[in-house]
């Protein structure tokens, strides 16, 4: 049972059971999904509003883009369980031979890349779901302005957590043409999602 056929009292107790998965990576990407759908209020309580009307468009580029970034995290919940649970079976394969120690390394190194990059791309999402919170704490209805401060701090746990996932499953893929550039990416979405959380946060704290 998934993240989107559960009710959230049944994803807890998944995620609180004695098993792998799901982990702090699919918590991250919901953690994620959670930040736009506050978003997506924040904007949508001021759009059509006094006030508001010379961001009318931005705010309803919140909503459509905001969407489509909810939708694609949601999924990711379910497909970084699923990654992990591909390096829990690699890891389980026979061993007695060369051969099958061959056959397992092979699989393990495709289970640690594919398990690299879902929380990498929750990474690229949380950091777009980031922007959206700057977006909407800016151009959103002031009263939400906690709420859009929400979405940024809870975008930012999601990103440092996907972070983390990534590095450990890093270290076990043994292929430096992609260990490198998935390094080097890693940090930079790290980056920009400092710069864009500071911003922000700049912006509530002004507010208060």
């Amino acid at each position: 049972m998934g993240v989107k056929d559960s009710t959230v009292e049944e994803f807890l107790a998944q995620v609180a059971a004695p098993t792998a998965t799901p982990g702090g990576g699919s918590v991250a990407a919901l953690a994620g999904a959670l930040s736009v759908a506050l978003s997506r209020m924040v904007a949508s309580l001021a759009r059509g509003k006094k006030g508001y009307e010379s961001v009318e468009r931005e705010l309803t580029e919140i909503e459509a883009r905001g969407k489509s970034i909810q939708a694609r995290l949601e999924t990711l919940v379910e497909d970084d369980a699923r990654a992990y649970e591909a390096v829990l079976v690699s890891m389980r394969m026979p061993r007695g031979s060369d051969q099958e120690k061959e056959a397992r390394v092979a699989a393990m190194q495709t289970a640690y890349r594919k398990a690299t990059e879902i929380p990498l791309e929750t990474m690229e999402r949380c950091v777009e779901a980031l922007e959206l919170a700057e977006a909407a704490v800016k151009k959103g209805n002031r009263s939400a302005t906690t709420d859009a401060a929400v979405a940024i701090l809870i975008a930012e746990a999601a990103i440092r957590g996907a972070s983390l996932n990534c590095a450990v499953n890093i270290a076990s893929i043994q292929d430096e043409s992609f260990r490198r550039p998935t390094e080097a990416r890693v940090e930079a979405l790290l980056k920009r999602a400092d710069e864009i959380g500071h911003e922000a946060m700049a912006v509530v704290t002004e507010r208060l």
